[in-house]
């Protein structure tokens, strides 16, 4: 029931406003804006169409969190480098409020805890930096400032299209924690990753409704024929944000609700084979999951170094899942929504067990082919932790603006080529030895980065010596020789590179 309506100035329909807490609402019928002050309204302009993103989220969506019964009642649209996602405003049973986000079928609801207590310089953080709130170290996972794009229904503050959101995401464990700089200080929002399934959603938008409006139905693996070469292409709607096409290369957005050619491939453009390919289907666990596209990645500036895929594969039951082939064999990766409870530059402990670093090495995209949730590009760089339990593999992945965890496990050949339904090619490729074991190789990335520290403590302690060392002192020489042998062991060996 609402609590306050008024007639929309641009064409008379009613416009509700269920929450006393809210100032802005967007009529349903002409997409007028008001803003509300007191019991009176006014009117400032028109918010712009929103894009159809295939959510199954509406206004007066309704579901069940923590033992409260909660209301969709408003929605921002936002756009960011790598796509657009929504924010839904949640109106509590008890009148408090929340937000549900809701990035191409993956949601995370947090509602308000106070405002931030020496909250860090939005500018200064980076993936990986950590912040106390609430008695808990929380780790930056995602630093992103994003457009609106447009709003509809009611919210706490008023938005249009020069608004500009300045978040940062921070996790522990399973939970969340969100600092919004939209005011000073910054808001703290905090909850948990969920599922429309857990949270008992109701009035979700009817599938037909989706279709009739996009065209395909979200959740599914759809075919998109390349603007460019009218080559077919898989692609998820609603979850696909970026197309690299499979058959000429050229770069497509699919962001805005269309296919619009960011890049067109040059004519004389070579790709090397991956040994899957982009729009295959494997059947796991009797699953039939869609190779949605690949990666081809090195270590940069190591031009004898390895290089290895990793494919992006899809199954509308279960989402998205990764599947790694190195010069050792394969892997299979999932993304953790759970982190490991505590990390260092030596351990990282997840579920009460200990995995060791073994390796801390730099991973550049040099192709990309097919569909992906984000703008995959040739030449981006991630920074790679991995930590080793076993024949487990628990990887750390930062970039310039989010950081992430992934738990990977070996993979037989034989067993990979039972799921593609066919024989596959020797996943050691000309060029390469077959005993050449990637991971040592890509250590050699964490050994030229000691190098220097190496020089620079070696000439500080010769120097610091010195004066012991002269006149010719034999013992002094001696100890001295030592110290700077035993510093240049980890620039010349692996084990630099996991402590």
């Amino acid at each position: 029931m609402a609590m306050y309506q008024a007639a929309c100035p641009g064409c008379g329909a009613p416009v509700e406003f269920r929450s006393a807490a809210s100032r802005m609402a967007v009529c349903g019928y002409c997409r007028t804006t008001l803003l509300r002050d007191a019991d009176a309204v006014r009117d400032i302009g028109k918010q712009a169409a929103l894009i159809e993103d295939h959510s199954p989220v509406q206004i007066m969506t309704s579901g069940q969190y923590a033992g409260q019964g909660f209301t969709v009642v408003g929605r921002i649209q936002l756009r960011y480098e790598h796509g657009v996602w929504n924010e839904w405003y949640l109106l509590f049973d008890d009148g408090s409020s929340g937000w549900l986000g809701d990035f191409g079928g993956q949601f995370v609801l947090t509602r308000p805890d106070g405002d931030a207590v020496g909250p860090p310089l939005f500018d200064k953080v980076e993936p990986g930096n950590r912040w106390s709130h609430g008695g808990v170290f929380w780790h930056a996972a995602d630093i992103r400032k994003a457009e609106c794009v447009a709003a509809e229904g009611e919210l706490s503050f008023p938005v249009d299209a020069r608004w500009v959101a300045r978040v940062i995401d921070y996790r522990h464990r399973d939970e969340f924690l969100t600092l919004d700089y939209s005011d000073l200080p910054p808001v703290v929002y905090r909850g948990k990753a969920v599922t429309l399934s857990a949270l008992r959603a109701q009035r979700l938008r009817d599938p037909d409704v989706v279709v009739s409006r996009a065209g395909r139905l979200h959740g599914g693996v759809s075919t998109l024929i390349c603007p460019v070469c009218g080559a077919p292409a898989a692609v998820v709607p609603g979850a696909t944000q970026h197309l690299n096409c499979p058959s000429c290369r050229s770069q497509i957005s699919l962001a805005a609700g269309q296919a619009e050619v960011l890049r067109r491939a040059a004519a004389d453009a070579k790709a090397i084979g991956a040994t899957l390919q982009a729009g295959e289907t494997l059947t796991i666990d009797g699953l039939p999951w869609r190779v949605m596209g690949w990666l081809r990645c090195a270590v940069p500036h190591q031009a004898a170094e390895p290089e290895w895929f990793e494919y992006l594969l899809f199954a509308p039951q279960r989402g998205f899942s990764w599947l790694i082939e190195t010069r050792e064999g394969w892997q299979r990766a999932e993304v953790l929504d759970t982190w490991p409870e505590s990390f260092s530059v030596s351990a990282a402990h997840l579920s009460g067990e200990a995995f060791v670093r073994r390796y801390l090495y730099s991973s550049q995209v040099r192709e990309v082919v097919g569909a992906f949730p984000w703008r995959a590009r040739a030449g981006d760089t991630v920074e790679i932790g991995e930590y080793v339990k076993g024949e487990q593999v628990l990887n750390m992945e930062r970039g310039a603006r989010e950081m992430g965890w992934s738990l990977a496990v070996p993979v037989e050949q034989d067993t990979v080529a039972g799921w593609a339904g066919r024989k596959l090619a020797s996943i050691v490729r000309t060029g390469y030895s077959a005993n050449a074991s990637p991971q040592v190789l890509l250590g050699g990335s964490g050994k030229a980065a000691l190098r220097p520290i190496a020089w620079v403590f070696s000439v500080l302690i010769v120097v610091m010596n010195l004066r012991y060392m002269l006149p010719f002192n034999v013992d002094a020489m001696f100890v001295t020789g030592i110290v700077v042998f035993l510093l240049w062991i980890p620039a010349h060996t692996g084990d630099g590179a996991s402590d």
